[in-house]
């Protein structure tokens, strides 16, 4: 016999990739909500190149509205998660969520926060959120929500450290973010819809 079998992997690796296929089925059962996120996304995104004289005031009003229904999305997931094996994984959705209702009640709810009061508002969003994401991530074994929350961190670490350009200008920072973040949602939503479609596939095919 070769000597080169390969040893089986230990019983907790295989509990652990069990585990991640059991979240990822269970994540896939709202597939839509990142779908409709990462469309919501994309149509701020676009708005604000396509028409920059709608006002700041505008734009900020419509960037508070994308935090609300984001952060609603993630809410609604973690409601509707009610696996007990995925409890950790609803811990992360309710952070998330609750992180993005909050800037979005900054956002339109105190219209005489100052210019750099909103840039450090928006940026936290962004690096809370992005943490949030990457543990989920993590929990599910997906590589296209950790781009996510990889982008969401850039994206707010840029934002504190480098806030000279202006408002308007981090706005439009903001406005190609929320494109790439649209586009991520839409293949994460388009992947767990196949996943929802074929319950029964290998774990291979269970990867997001």
């Amino acid at each position: 016999m070769s000597g080169n079998t390969t040893p089986p992997p230990p019983e907790s690796m295989l509990l652990t990739g069990r585990l991640g296929m059991q979240l990822v089925r269970q994540t896939a059962g709202s597939w839509w909500v990142f779908m409709l996120r990462g469309v919501a996304a994309i149509i701020f995104g676009l708005l604000v190149f396509l028409f920059p004289g709608l006002g700041l005031m505008f734009i900020l009003a419509f960037l508070g509205a994308w935090m609300l229904f984001d952060g609603m999305g993630s809410i609604y997931q973690a409601v509707k998660g009610g696996h007990p094996t995925g409890e950790r994984s609803r811990t992360w959705l309710w952070i998330d969520g609750i992180i993005s209702l909050a800037a979005a009640a900054v956002m339109l709810l105190a219209p005489g926060v100052s210019a750099i009061g909103l840039l450090v508002v928006t940026a936290a969003w962004f690096l809370l959120s992005g943490g949030a994401r990457l543990m989920l991530a993590f929990r599910l074994s997906s590589v296209l929500l950790g781009l996510l929350g990889a982008v969401n961190i850039v994206i707010g670490a840029w934002m504190l450290l480098r806030p000279g350009p202006g408002l308007l200008a981090v706005i439009w920072m903001v406005a190609l973010e929320a494109i790439i973040m649209g586009a991520i949602m839409i293949s994460l939503g388009w992947r767990l819809k196949h996943i929802h479609q074929n319950p029964h596939q290998d774990a291979g095919q269970t990867r997001i």
